[in-house]
């Protein structure tokens, strides 16, 4: 039992790593399942910080690209979501940089459907109007906020993780974490609620 555990330890941590190594011989496939692995994180994230499909979708798709092009210098000791998240963080500051005004556009809320023997229309409707205003009120923090608060809660990454993606300690992540919670509470609590 032991050696069993001992082997699921150190196959865990490199789950992409046999997926790499085939892809830096010229293997499609390989870097499609590599693709299929992260896609989904990679372009929420790109959402989150941008705020909208389409420009978060041709990061997504500038992230993949840019980790083909650069899978020689991906270092395997490192898991390989990060790093893509990684590359996606700096895309999406970039383009948000370059940007010289404040978009208008309204990000959609995400829909999530919720299976009808568990809820009534009624409780699906205050979640859906719950779920919304969260969206809004996300929609007013800064992009730092909104970054720390989608790979915690969203993409469900450790603070060891998020430190990696964004390149500080995690003590930083937390501090940011507390500061930005603090922020969305604020917003979402009603004005008279806060004077009692």
């Amino acid at each position: 039992m032991a050696i069993g555990m001992l082997m699921a330890e150190e196959a865990a941590p490199l789950p992409w790593k046999a997926d790499v190594q085939a892809a830096r011989k010229g293997d499609p496939s390989a870097f499609e399942a590599l693709v299929r692995s992260v896609q989904r994180p990679v372009y929420g994230l790109a959402l989150r910080l941008l705020q909208s499909e389409a420009e978060a979708a041709e990061v997504a798709q500038e992230a993949l690209l840019r980790a083909y092009q650069n899978l020689h210098r991906y270092d395997d000791a490192r898991p390989f979501d990060l790093w893509v998240l990684a590359i996606t963080r700096n895309l999406c500051l970039d383009l948000l940089r370059r940007r010289t005004k404040v978009r208008t556009e309204e990000l959609e809320p995400m829909k999530e459907v919720l299976p009808s023997n568990e809820a009534s229309q009624e409780d699906g409707a205050i979640a859906r109007e719950e779920r919304q205003s969260l969206e809004a009120a996300m929609e007013t923090l800064s992009v730092d906020d909104r970054e720390v608060l989608a790979l915690y809660y969203v993409q469900k990454r450790t603070t060891k993780e998020i430190a990696q993606i964004m390149g500080c300690a995690p003590g930083t992540i937390m501090a940011r974490l507390f500061r930005a919670r603090e922020k969305l509470r604020k917003k979402m609590t009603p004005a008279e609620e806060e004077t009692r």
